[in-house]
């Protein structure tokens, strides 16, 4: 008990060290001269009204949909932030959007009017890189900034993992992100984030991947950064790829995996980062009320119902809505044309279980990864898209993303089979 406390204490002093460490880059990146800025607003504000809000950026692949509305958005917020009142700009985030769109709402800004859409529920702390990078560079700019950090992390993290000699985790990593086509990341700044965040966070699971008590400390501090940072696009990466690893690491000792510690290393992880992900939106919302004094968490809360149900763009019935949302994120593991696919996923399912089958049958060896911890970890994204059926469904082609955990913790579930003889083949011996 004392160490389940201690635990709890860590992770609380974590998350309140990161979130104070985060406000502040914030208010930094705020203060950051507007005239400076004024420039390359105008011209990501010319690039971007000139694109579909959502545009593919391949015809013939649906998820390759760039989200030129998220980025407007997330440009029109840096607008409405200024350094000559850098407390409340950061606090109550807005932008302006009069029917034309938030790309020519940005233009607006900077003609002197106030931003008319409240955001205060997100904290939009990509806007730490993003406003500072404006001073530099336009939207195009930034996003190949972006798209550089990603490729770096990820080739940093493959010779990581192969440098510490963990071959399998490596090759199982790149493939999952190869299967959910990561190279679609880089259209959008905001579906960047949750890549950044958990590419980042990687190595520190690679390092303590024995050490589970660190990992619920580290898994606090994630969760505050997603949270501050994401806009809800596959937030579930930045806990469970690393988390996954580390789950890879451990099976490569040889040992028996302990399924009950391995669930309880999993329920501490998800639930310090779970707490973290939900106190860091409590306190925006209430230090967004004091400091305002208006109450934001009637809004906010409306717009995380909206999540959860239905609108005039989707079924009405919540167990079409249901069959949907998992539809529609299961068919941007296909190269389909449409928002949904049945065929495609019927035939992408039927080559993974394949795959999975073969890798089971190479060799007759028990399992050398937690069955239990494994499958749950598989099956969250899902229950993401279950839970959130409306986001899922309306936004697939970034919440897709998510379910390269799934294929990870599949894939590494079939290939360590190292732990000795199955009870099976002890049997035929």
């Amino acid at each position: 008990m004392k160490k389940t406390i201690g635990c709890a204490a860590a992770c609380l002093l974590c998350w309140a060290a990161v979130l104070a460490v985060c406000f502040g880059l914030l208010c930094t990146a705020a203060a950051v001269p507007d005239e400076k800025l004024a420039g390359n607003l105008t011209a990501s504000c010319d690039k971007l009204a000139v694109h579909l809000p959502h545009e593919k950026t391949a015809d013939s692949i649906y998820h390759s949909i760039c989200d030129n509305y998220a980025d407007a958005v997330l440009l029109g917020v840096a607008a409405n932030m200024t350094s000559g009142d850098i407390p409340r700009s950061v606090i109550d985030t807005k932008y302006y959007d009069d029917d034309y769109g938030p790309a020519v709402g940005i233009r607006a800004t900077l003609n002197g009017l106030e931003g008319n859409i409240d955001y205060t529920r997100y904290w939009h702390g990509s806007l730490i890189a993003v406003r500072p990078l404006l001073a530099l560079t336009d939207i195009s700019g930034i996003r190949l900034i972006g798209a550089v950090t990603v490729t770096l992390l990820i080739i940093g993290n493959a010779v990581l993992l192969l440098y510490r000699r963990h071959t399998a985790a490596c090759e199982i990593f790149l493939i999952s992100a190869a299967a959910v086509q990561f190279w679609f990341v880089y259209t959008t700044l905001e579906y960047m984030t949750v890549f950044i965040i958990m590419l980042l966070a990687l190595p520190l699971y690679v390092r303590f991947a024995e050490n589970s008590r660190a990992l619920a400390v580290i898994s606090a501090g994630v969760g505050t950064l997603t949270a501050f940072a994401d806009f809800l696009t596959a937030e579930t990466l930045t806990l469970l790829v690393p988390l996954t690893i580390s789950f890879f690491i451990n099976a490569e000792s040889g040992e028996k995996s302990d399924g009950k510690k391995s669930l309880l290393r999993l329920t501490g992880c998800g639930a310090a980062w779970g707490a973290a992900y939900l106190m860091t939106f409590a306190a925006k919302w209430v230090i967004a009320g004091a400091y305002l004094g208006r109450d934001v968490t009637q809004t906010a809360l409306a717009a995380a119902a909206e999540r959860f149900g239905g609108s005039d763009r989707v079924p009405d019935s919540p167990a079409e809505l249901l069959f949907s949302a998992l539809g529609a994120n299961f068919s941007c593991l296909t190269p389909a044309s449409d928002k949904i696919s049945v065929a495609g996923v019927i035939v992408w399912l039927g080559a993974f279980a394949a795959v999975c089958v073969i890798l089971l049958k190479r060799k007759k060896l028990a399992p050398n990864l937690p069955k239990a911890a494994m499958i749950i970890i598989a099956a969250l994204p899902v229950i993401r898209f279950g839970v959130l059926m409306n986001h899922s469904y309306l936004h697939n082609f970034f919440t897709y993303r998510a379910l390269m955990t799934s294929i990870m913790a599949m894939l590494g579930l079939m290939w360590y089979r190292v732990g000795g003889k199955s009870k099976k083949t002890k049997q035929k011996n």
